[in-house]
């Protein structure tokens, strides 16, 4: 795989799920966090999902990659019940329906990205995510 360096803060990835409503109690929460991270640092994760992502969030956590991609499904559907507007409007285009994993993740990546890039978060106006003076990721 190739390996890019970003320079990001694994924070505002936690801070971003919170805010769309998932919540440390999913087991799958943290799989997620860490879903996003690897991808963060490799986009190529993002095409391997099954084979490379799901594999490498079980082996760190020391469960199987049916458990991972099952816990990281129930995070999304409760965030799509929670706040399915919150998820558009990160996404840049109206969901239609829920994302699969690899969409979410990639959004989330995405999202995370161009934020990084202008290093100053804009959030969308029903956001808590960030205080528009202050927050950076």
């Amino acid at each position: 795989m190739i390996s890019t360096d970003i320079n990001y803060s694994p924070a505002a990835v936690r801070r971003l799920l919170l805010n769309l409503g998932a919540t440390p109690r999913y087991i799958g929460f943290d799989y997620v966090i860490h879903a996003i991270n690897l991808s963060m640092e490799n986009s190529q994760y993002l095409l391997s999902v099954t084979k490379e992502l799901y594999p490498d969030v079980a082996k760190k956590y020391h469960t199987t990659i049916y458990s991972v991609e099952r816990d990281i499904r129930t995070v999304i559907t409760a965030i799509w019940k929670r706040n399915p507007g919150l998820l558009s409007q990160i996404a840049g285009y109206p969901l239609e329906k829920k994302p699969t994993v690899g969409e979410f993740i990639a959004i989330m990546r995405e999202y995370l990205l161009y934020h990084q890039e202008t290093e100053h978060l804009q959030c969308p106006k029903e956001s808590s995510f960030c205080s528009r003076n202050t927050a950076r990721l």
